[in-house]
């Protein structure tokens, strides 16, 4: 709506969404679960959202079983996709007030969808899933760099991912985890260059290492790789690697019986603490280096979601939609758009180790907005002890 670009203040936002709200009639069919009233507040003003399952209205009071409490820098950055309910809760910049963060978190996909005018993840999602042909898409298949672009191409963009198999040899395979198991021998908790999280036994295990491009010479160059190249350019339109902020290249690492921390991620976008509207379309180009399968804590993709918003809780709630799980081997790639659903549960092997690299490739407009050196997820380290909590440990 055009609302969001003319608001001068949360009062102005909201007295021109009502009458908006109100002509359009909008239905907010997102599963909000048990709430159906959310107020926010800033300073002395609130506004209140309520909705019966088919009509949504707007407007003043503070009556809602779910309210939150943030200034108007903060909900300035919320209603223009600055930052995202979690980038906000992670840098302590709001206050749920009553209801819980679950409760209010049901709310986001509803508020995107009434914002931005962002279309639900529906039936009519999982039909657009179709193949150059015009026959269904089969979601199970990969592809070979032998395969025509065109076809990868359309996979990727119809699908929000792909997987593409052999890429890297067994030989550079080895070369990579050499280097990441000396980079991990390195890292420490307060480094700000590695994510550590706690498991059963009350071990801390890295779970990320960051910027990996500034501290290797075997990872500095990736983004060169005639490979990694040709796969990036498969969006279609010109992307820029980003070695220097955004996390850098980045190695995510899969441990067993992880009990606290930020390690097992529930289902996410990569844009999911704020920045959508300069980040996406970005690509990150995932080198498996090491079997990805259920023992090892696979990634899992809702197909097609990268052009919606939903609540990602419901998901597991609808086997029919079209969930893939990705099985690769050392050596095979993965490609997802930042914005594409995705979650990689807790492995179920107590001796799991599960690394993937992965090269991201932005929208140009993000290098106008995040400096060398900073990115979206440093919000985590915003608790002053070098720490990545859960959300379940924020909440």
């Amino acid at each position: 709506m055009t609302t969001l670009e003319t608001a001068a203040s949360f009062d102005a936002f909201h007295a021109g969404l009502a009458p908006a709200v109100a002509a359009r009639g909008a239905g907010v069919v997102a599963e909000i679960g048990a709430s159906h009233r959310l107020t926010f507040t800033v300073g002395d003003s609130s506004w209140t959202y309520a909705t019966d399952g088919a009509r949504l209205t707007v407007g003043r009071d503070d009556t809602a079983d779910v309210a939150v409490a943030l200034d108007e820098a903060a909900f300035g950055d919320l209603v223009h996709e600055r930052w995202s309910i979690f980038g906000l809760l992670y840098a302590n910049r709001l206050s749920i007030v009553r209801g819980g963060l679950d409760a209010f978190a049901r709310w986001e996909p509803a508020l995107q969808h009434l914002w931005f005018d962002r279309s639900l993840y529906d039936d009519a999602a999982r039909r657009a899933l179709v193949a150059r042909d015009g026959s269904p898409l089969q979601l199970s298949g990969s592809f070979t760099l032998a395969d025509d672009d065109a076809d990868i191409a359309h996979f990727l963009r119809t699908a929000g991912f792909a997987v593409v198999r052999a890429v890297f040899s067994a030989g550079e395979i080895a070369a990579f985890n050499a280097e990441v198991a000396r980079l991990r021998a390195a890292a420490t908790p307060d480094d700000g260059r590695s994510w550590w999280a706690t498991d059963a036994s009350g071990c801390e295990v890295c779970c990320r290492l960051t910027y990996v491009s500034e501290r290797s010479s075997v990872f500095a160059s990736m983004h060169d790789d005639p490979r990694i190249a040709r796969l990036a350019a498969l969006h279609g339109a010109p992307l820029r690697p980003s070695p220097d902020r955004l996390d850098g290249y980045s190695v995510v690492m899969k441990n067993p019986d992880v009990v606290r921390g930020l390690s097992d991620l529930p289902w996410h976008r990569d844009c999911g603490m704020g920045g959508h509207a300069v980040l996406c379309p970005s690509l990150n180009i995932g080198v498996q280096l090491d079997r990805a399968d259920a023992a090892n804590g696979q990634l899992r993709f809702l197909a097609g979601s990268h052009h919606h918003t939903n609540l990602p809780a419901v998901v597991d709630r609808h086997p029919d939609w079209p969930v893939v799980a990705v099985v690769a081997e050392p050596g095979d790639v993965t490609v997802h758009y930042a914005h594409v659903l995705h979650v990689a549960p807790p492995p179920t092997a107590p001796d799991a180790s599960r690394k993937t690299l992965y090269v991201g490739f932005n929208n140009p407009a993000i290098f106008d907005v995040v400096p060398t050196g900073k990115g979206y997820n440093d919000v985590v380290f915003s608790h002053g002890d070098g720490r990545v909590r859960s959300v379940e440990e924020l909440a």
